[in-house]
């Protein structure tokens, strides 16, 4: 898979060291966050993750630990896709195995019906890094399925 995920260690209280930094630390960088929310990612970091001017990051906030997760969406590497289905048992169970098959890996989903027993829509980043085929075939594979109804690729 050619995603990878950077953490990023939030504060403590007390003064105390979270269990482990030491291990992250050895190649990490202290940054600042400005006014605007911004965080400035070190030019090594950018260029070891294929992240330049444009990408898109996913930021995936764990709240028990005081950590986000940031996850980089490398162009030609990562999808976006949107797809209609029918709303009917297992029929997301189905597309999922098919992305499998084609071996895309999902990064992030997120589901919903429109009408209850009748449709339904699933939005989902991929990796495509290790696919079979380019994204344009697997759209096309994808609308051939009973179950879908529409195939649309928002992000390539």
């Amino acid at each position: 898979m050619y995603y990878t995920i950077i953490t990023i260690l939030g504060g403590t209280s007390g003064g105390t060291t979270p269990s482990g930094v030491g291990a992250v630390m050895r190649n990490s960088n202290i940054t600042r966050v400005d006014s605007k929310g911004r965080i400035l990612i070190p030019i090594h970091i950018r260029k070891m993750l294929g992240a330049d001017d444009g990408t898109e990051i996913i930021i995936i906030p764990e709240h028990d630990r005081s950590q986000v997760r940031m996850l980089p969406l490398v162009r030609e590497k990562t999808a976006e896709i949107r797809i209609l289905m029918n709303d009917v048992p297992g029929s997301l169970a189905h597309i999922a195995d098919s992305l499998a098959a084609h071996n895309v890996n999902i990064i992030m989903s997120e589901s919903r019906t429109i009408q209850k027993g009748k449709l339904a829509e699933w939005d989902v980043i991929i990796d495509t890094s290790e696919a079979n085929g380019s994204t344009e075939k697997l759209r096309g594979e994808l609308e051939r399925s009973r179950d879908i109804r529409k195939v649309e690729v928002v992000r390539d």
